[in-house]
């Protein structure tokens, strides 16, 4: 599901009206059904909002958001799915540097 629609899909299940959720977000009407439709992407502050005013994991609907940006970026791509595997393992990377240095803090 594309974040717009999961959005869209937990304001409608709290029966929220969209002009509801947009006064609750000090949002623009028509900027935040642009975001559910997929017209628009969100920031990521906005992203925050939307999980507080839904009262949703921050964490989920960062990564939600977070993988429809890359895939946004790299779906045309020819190599796509190697692209992805070579990030993965630049990420491992540092994540395993960041955990070493971690260990010469304490």
């Amino acid at each position: 599901m594309e974040f717009g629609e999961y959005i869209r899909s937990l304001r409608e299940k709290r029966n929220l009206l969209l002009r509801e959720m947009a006064a609750n977000l000090n949002m623009d009407v028509a900027y935040l059904s642009k975001i559910e439709r997929g017209n628009r992407m969100a920031r990521r502050e906005q992203v925050v909002a939307f999980a507080k005013t839904l009262k949703e994991d921050e964490n989920e609907f960062i990564k939600l958001w977070m993988s429809e940006q890359i895939v946004q970026m790299i779906k045309n791509e020819k190599d796509s799915t190697e692209i992805l595997k070579i990030a993965e393992e630049k990420i491992s990377k540092i994540e395993k540097l960041n955990l070493l240095n971690m260990d010469v803090i304490f």
